[in-house]
């Protein structure tokens, strides 16, 4: 479910990137996550939550990872995945291209 984790340039955190453009709902991802981690606030475009460290879990999907080890990153972004993959919570994106379009052209 996430490709890049990469060091956050202000703070000693880690970013997860999604691999896939995907939006959460964000008050599903709470009832989700609060089986097995610690709510700490829902701010509606913005869920930070508590499990082996502090997760804020953006609305695109992005992860800030509060944690200076980046394996500790790693595991808590593969745990975050692992609950809500699957889930309601996410709502993938489609590809809208040309799908759907007739060729006016064409008369269709």
């Amino acid at each position: 479910m996430y490709s890049i984790l990469k060091p956050c340039n202000t703070s000693a955190a880690f970013e997860a990137i999604p691999r896939d453009r995907f939006s959460l709902d964000l008050d599903l991802c709470e009832e989700i996550l609060g089986n097995d981690c610690t709510i700490v606030t829902n701010a509606g475009i913005l869920l930070i939550v508590n499990d082996r460290c502090e997760v804020s879990i953006h609305k695109d999907g992005r992860l800030i990872l509060k944690t200076d080890s980046k394996d500790l990153a790693a595991e808590q972004a593969a745990r975050i995945a692992g609950w809500l993959e699957g889930s309601p919570a996410i709502r993938k994106h489609r590809n809208r291209g040309n799908a759907g379009r007739t060729d006016p052209a064409a008369g269709k």
